[in-house]
């Protein structure tokens, strides 16, 4: 995609609360998903160079709107809106190519044959070609006169507010690909998978059809049953709403990681600290607040990542005092 427009109003809407450099690197993000066509790269490094954020400030700004606008996946860092309007577009080009061919082949089929049924005929025969190369003439003078206007009908809007209204199609596409396959425990998950979505900020609901396969594989195995998940998720869900959602998962991350198992925020206050507390969010603020530092403030720490780090240096640096691990 070489153009799409750009709504200023949505956009200052949705950014407001950036500062000027986030701004502007939220639009070198976008200018970039749509001109690749893919997510983001997950490399901060090789990012940071694509969008031009060479010093520490803007790096640490990159990161605060990847947080906040996009959600980080295998392949990269994904932004629901984008994906959406990307496929939007690839199907019109793709709807189109099919027309094209189509009309191509009707043409030839109008084509007089050779042999004798040319020459009876007759003069209709010799119309025929005219009115052929009328036919095909038209389309190329139409979209030669009027390109802007064939452009701008297949070019998809700017995503005003980062992909947060992702879930939107989501459940419509989930329920389509389930109904197809024509199996109740793949519907109840479908509905399963709409549901645990609820207790998730919007911009995190992203690709429920994978959602709703994990969720029936995961309750077919025996690994957990679809009301845990959901009352995991009720526990969870002011803690997954924090600060607009910048430091939750996805629902499909939050399911790969069994998040669900994660304690809850009330554990850490009173002193339970799992075992693999660094595993997971509440484990890392649980060791936090053990360690006398409280749970994450963005005030004081922007980036999750910086206050694990400062939990880290604090628990090795109380090893030798007896805090348990």
């Amino acid at each position: 995609m070489n153009h799409y427009p750009h709504h200023i109003g949505d956009f200052n809407s949705a950014t407001r609360h950036l500062t000027f450099v986030e701004r502007a690197l939220y639009r070198e993000l976008l200018d970039l998903y749509y001109d690749t066509e893919r997510p983001l790269l997950a490399d901060a490094t090789k990012l940071a160079r694509r969008v031009l954020a060479h010093t520490d400030e803007q790096r640490e700004a990159l990161q605060a709107v990847l947080q906040e606008f996009f959600v980080q996946e295998d392949d990269g860092w994904h932004n629901a809106r984008c994906d959406r309007e990307i496929a939007a577009y690839r199907e019109r080009i793709e709807q189109q190519s099919r027309a094209g061919r189509a009309s191509a082949e009707k043409r030839a089929q109008r084509m007089p044959g050779d042999g004798d049924g040319v020459g009876t005929v007759g003069a209709g025969a010799r119309k025929a070609p005219n009115k052929q190369a009328t036919d095909v003439a038209r389309p190329f003078n139409d979209r030669s006169t009027n390109q802007n206007q064939n452009q701008n009908q297949l070019i998809p809007p700017n995503p005003p507010a980062g992909g947060a209204d992702a879930v939107d199609a989501a459940p419509g596409r989930a329920g389509g690909r389930v109904g197809q396959a024509g199996q109740g425990a793949g519907i109840e998950a479908a509905g399963i998978a709409s549901r645990l979505c609820a207790f998730f900020p919007d911009q995190r609901r992203t690709r429920l059809p994978e959602v709703a396969q994990l969720i029936a594989s995961l309750e077919a195995d025996g690994t957990v049953k679809a009301e845990q998940l959901l009352q995991a998720a009720a526990q969870q869900a002011d803690r997954l709403g924090m600060e607009g959602g910048k430091a939750c998962p996805s629902v499909l991350r939050w399911l790969r990681e069994q998040r669900w198992m994660d304690v809850a925020a009330d554990a850490g206050q009173a002193g339970s600290v799992p075992d693999n507390w660094r595993e997971t969010r509440s484990g890392i603020e649980a060791m936090g607040v053990r360690l006398g530092l409280g749970p994450w403030d963005q005030d004081k720490d922007k980036l999750l990542a910086s206050y694990e780090r400062r939990v880290v240096e604090a628990y090795e640096a109380s090893l030798g005092l007896g805090v348990p691990a």
